[in-house]
């Protein structure tokens, strides 16, 4: 089986495929495999640049996109982890893995599949201690902050054996391994690092020496870098870190891995995975707090080995039916990108959605999917029930009713739900009669101050009203200083 062995993408899908067919034609191979280390950037459209986390200046669409829209399809079947400049709101749809596009498959935050019968794992991101033992608690819109915790590595990840492995970052020490002479060389900024041994990831150093795979292959520091560690007389990895796709630059090999002839070159499940991660489903943290890994230390009746029994695989190949293809159900959540030649690099970032794909992998597997604990479950709007009995109320006005009936057929959008009206009526402005003043034409207007006398005529009987029924016009002040607003004739 030829694999060929990429560093950092960095988006430019076009000219890594173009490298990988040069390439074999030169060696006169034919590739199975194309595996990505990291910063796959798997940018469908603007918003998914505001995810990502780089300077401004490197925020760029890049080629992905075509391939997420069906405009070209992977010559090569792609398989990638995620690093730390990725559009991590699609990523994160996908936590357990899933078809990016066709024929590009991302394995999660951690998976573990095969193909032609070897187990390749993939551990996304890179290690901050800081944000190593807590939950996914990240969702989009992210802030600063979170759109870089969002790619660390948390521990739940770290649970099993494999042949290959492959990270982002480096393991710690693995330049211990190796010539450190020529790595300091071209990245003479290391010496303090590899110094005080800092560089690289502890986490990842552990797996190193406690997994022991044949290969282990990562990314990140943007040089190549190869070791060979040696576990024991029988067990050792080989270690390739290649540099990001520049020309001139070492960016992608050509590796020979041996395999079962008689397996399919096709990506499936490992059981084994699928077995770990249904007995570890309830150590799932969707918070920003520690979350500590069960240790199995004195006392503790906890399980905390999860390496799965034959009883656990039995059930995962009865919910699988003892089929474990991945199922090709790639299907797009979001607008793929148009080319124009000014896009919005300022677009908002988008909502956190659920992505088809996990939901079908988790309700399947009875685990929990972390967006959704984050986010909840999407509201479905089902059709309004019709009840066959009721009666239809007709509008009293059937002119009007008639007269509107072509119009309402024309403005109103069919929808089982709502309607928009798109083409309002025009109202008429509101018009009023000039007030009138009305006056009896039998008395006068009085205008001196007094009683006041009017006859009201009722069906030809009048009936006189006077000054004792009728309240007077003189305002009566309820004042202690009275006087003082009295005319003075009636003073005198």
């Amino acid at each position: 089986m030829i694999i060929a062995i990429e560093g950092c993408a960095h988006g430019e899908l076009d000219q890594i495929y173009r490298s990988v067919e040069n390439l074999s034609r030169q060696r006169n191979v034919k590739v199975d495999l194309l595996i990505c280390c990291g910063d796959f950037q798997a940018v469908r459209n603007e918003s998914d640049l505001q995810c990502m986390a780089v300077p401004d200046k490197f925020r760029h669409i890049c080629t992905f996109y075509k391939y997420y829209s069906g405009e070209v399809k992977a010559p090569i079947l792609t398989l990638f982890i995620g690093g730390n400049h990725e559009a991590s709101n699609y990523l994160q749809e996908l936590a357990y893995g899933g078809w990016v596009a066709p024929n590009i498959y991302y394995l999660g935050y951690a998976g573990v599949v095969k193909f032609g019968g070897i187990r390749i794992a993939g551990l996304s991101g890179i290690f901050k201690g800081h944000d190593y033992l807590k939950g996914h608690f990240e969702k989009p819109p992210y802030t600063s902050g979170t759109m870089r915790s969002a790619y660390h590595v948390r521990s739940l990840e770290l649970k099993e054996a494999i042949d290959i492995f492959i990270s982002h970052d480096w393991p710690r020490g693995i330049y211990n391994y190796a010539d450190t002479r020529e790595l300091l060389h071209w990245k003479p900024f290391f010496r303090d690092e590899i110094a005080n041994n800092v560089l690289g990831s502890q986490a990842g150093e552990s797996l190193l020496h406690e997994l022991k795979p044949k290969y282990w292959f990562a990314a990140h520091l943007h040089c190549r870098f190869a070791a060979t560690v040696q576990h024991n007389e029988r067990q050792s990895t080989n270690f390739l870190a290649l540099d990001k796709c520049l020309p001139r630059r070492q960016y992608l090999e050509l590796i020979e891995v041996p395999h079962d002839s008689n397996q399919g070159l096709e990506l499936s499940y490992d059981p084994h995975w699928l077995a770990i991660l249904r007995s570890t489903n309830h150590l799932l943290s969707v918070r920003p707090t520690t979350q500590y890994m069960p240790s199995g230390g004195p006392g503790s009746t906890e399980r905390w080995e999860f390496y799965p029994s034959e009883e656990e695989i039995e059930e995962v190949k009865t919910i699988f039916n003892g089929d474990y293809k991945i199922p090709s159900n790639f299907l797009q959540t979001a607008e793929p990108f148009k080319p124009r030649p000014n896009y919005n690099r300022n677009a908002r970032q988008a909502e956190a959605q659920l992505n088809p794909q996990t939901t079908e992998f988790c309700e399947k597997l009875g685990i929990d999917d972390p967006l959704e604990k984050l986010i909840g479950k999407p509201i479905m709007l089902s059709a309004p029930v019709v009840n066959p009995d009721e009666i239809a109320l007709e509008d009293d006005d059937e002119e009007e009713q008639l007269g509107d009936q072509s119009e309402e057929s024309a403005c109103h959008e069919s929808n089982d739900l709502f309607f928009v009206d798109t083409k309002p009526q025009k109202r008429s402005k509101m018009s009023l009669p000039q007030p009138q003043n009305e006056t009896l034409d039998e008395e006068p207007l009085l205008t001196e101050k007094g009683p006041v006398t009017e006859t009201i005529n009722l069906d030809s009987a009048s009936e006189d009203v006077t000054g004792e029924d009728l309240p007077s016009t003189i305002k009566k002040f309820k004042r202690r200083n009275q006087e003082l607003y009295m005319d003075q004739e009636s003073s005198t």
